[in-house]
This record gives structure tokens, C-alpha cells and sequence, in this order.
């Protein structure tokens, strides 16, 4: 029986964030609605800007060492089937990642330069696509302490454009759904260390 194109478009949706669905549910602090997620209009592009903010339980130095270290995203983001750092200089990390797509699309593949900034009131990651399965992949995160260092207020940032055939609308619909799960693994992670 053949899968019928409706059927394999939310399979791809959900591969199509760098870092989309949970890899197993476990208790955490946040729930996915506490996650604000916005879009904004981007000149010349098809695709939105998505925006999202939220306080997680964890301090900043905890989710700044899963965001800040590339080479270990396979382990800790989902979908992220590959991962590893290129090159290092001063702040800035070149690191090549594949995000896995559902059958019977290709794995997308990418490799970006970040600039890591850290000083007490901010600690931030931005990055910009070098080469890829990507007309356009960039973004950044940035983590505040709150509560007296004990939480983080984190904000996330991302636009992408995949080579892909699919409708802007379907992978846009996609992102909104993957942005506050990836949160909650952000926090699942952090709480591991």
C-alpha cells in the first residue's frame, strides 16, 4: 500500500528543525505551553524567523554546556544523527551537523560558524550557514539568569530554509510544533549534568 503524500509530509515536518522531537518523556519543570513562540516575516524569504523564549529550571552554566558544545549534540539534541566540531578559533566553533528526515526524504546536512559570547549577565551562540542542504540556516541562543542564577531565561532564535519541495506553510507548521519540545529536552539534558 503507498503511502499517500499526506501521509509522509508530517513524518518530514518533524525532521526538518535542526533540533525538533523528544527522544523520551521525563519529568521536568517546564511544560511545552510555557514556551512563547513567535514568527516573524523575513525579506526575500518564503519562511518566517521563529522566535522563542522561556525560563527553564536549570542554571545558565548547565544549559550553556549542552548549547555551547557542537560535538555533542548527537547525544543531546534530537534528531541530530551526526554531529562534530570542524575548527576552533578564539569564540568562534565551525561545526558540521545532520538532522535526520524521515523517509523517503535525504538527511540535511549542515555546517556552520558560531560566534560564543559569555560574560555574567549573558552567554549567547549565534550562528550562520557556511555550506549545506540549506538555502539559509541561522539563528542563536541566548541564556539570562533569573532567579538569582538559579533559572535561565532562554531565548531561541532560528531561520531556516531547506532545500526542499515542500509548501513554506507545512515546513513553517513544523517548526512552530518542534520549537517547544526542543526546549523541554534543553531542559532534560541540562538537568543530566
Amino acid at each position: 500500500m503507498k503511502r499517500s503524500a499526506l501521509a509522509v509530509r508530517p513524518l518530514l515536518l518533524g525532521g526538518l528543525v535542526t533540533m525538533t522531537m523528544l527522544a523520551a518523556p521525563q519529568a521536568v519543570a517546564i511544560d511545552p505551553a510555557q514556551v512563547h513562540v513567535r514568527t516573524t516575516a523575513v525579506k526575500g524569504s518564503d519562511l518566517p524567523r521563529i522566535t522563542a523564549k522561556a525560563v527553564l529550571s536549570q542554571p545558565p552554566d548547565k544549559v550553556w554546556k549542552i548549547l555551547s558544545d557542537c560535538s555533542k549534540y548527537k547525544g543531546r539534541m534530537p534528531r541530530i544523527i551526526s554531529a562534530r566540531l570542524l575548527k576552533k578559533e578564539g569564540n568562534k566553533h565551525t561545526c558540521e551537523t545532520t538532522v535526520e528526515v524521515p523517509f523517503p526524504f535525504s538527511n540535511l546536512t549542515a555546517v556552520t560558524e558560531a560566534i560564543h559570547e559569555e560574560s555574567p549577565e549573558k552567554l549567547s551562540r549565534k550562528w550562520k550557514l557556511v555550506k549545506g542542504d540549506f538555502k539559509r540556516n541561522e539563528g542563536s541562543w541566548e541564556i539570562k539568569p533569573v532567579d538569582g542564577g538559579k533559572k535561565s531565561e532562554v531565548t531561541y532564535t532560528l531561520h531556516v530554509e531547506p532545500n526542499t519541495a515542500l509548501p513554506a506553510s507545512i515546513i513553517e507548521a513544523a517548526q512552530k510544533k518542534a520549537v517547544p519540545d526542543l526546549f523541554v529536552r534543553l531542559e532534560q539534558e541540562a538537568a543530566k549534568l
